[in-house]
């Protein structure tokens, strides 16, 4: 038979309890020296072989604002972004039409300013009670 296989009251448990509590065991010559001994050895170790601490390195400023900066990878698409801007300032967006007639097909004498790209804005102003901007 198994220890599973046993069935117990609540009874029967309160008295194992409380025949386990009552029962001490005596421990074993010298067990409790030899344990006290070594709790001394461990505690004489650890207090002479403190490692001594280490120098704090500091960064340069650069290497801070680098890492403040999300590192390598976030600064070389800030760069990339910097030039595109710089770039696009410079040369100015005097292809712009150009390319917007190619791509809306707009004949060369509307502007963009001439599209109206909410048609339905009439309706709406109506709702919202204010006058139609034409």
């Amino acid at each position: 038979m198994v220890m599973a296989d046993r069935k117990f009251a609540p009874q029967d448990l309160d008295v194992l309890f409380a025949q386990a509590c009552s029962e001490v065991p005596d421990l074993p010559p010298g067990l409790l020296a030899r344990v006290l001994a070594d709790a001394d050895a461990e505690l004489a170790a650890r207090s002479r072989a403190a490692p001594a601490p280490r120098p704090v390195l500091r960064l340069g400023i650069m290497a801070e604002l680098l890492a403040l900066l999300g590192g390598w990878r976030a600064v070389s698409g800030l760069a990339t972004a910097t030039v595109a801007g710089v770039w696009i300032g410079f040369s100015g967006l005097s292809g712009l039409p150009d390319a917007a007639t190619a791509l809306f097909g707009m004949a060369a004498t509307e502007t963009l300013a001439s599209v109206n790209l909410l048609p339905g804005d009439d309706v709406f102003a109506l709702a919202m009670g204010l006058e139609a901007v034409e």
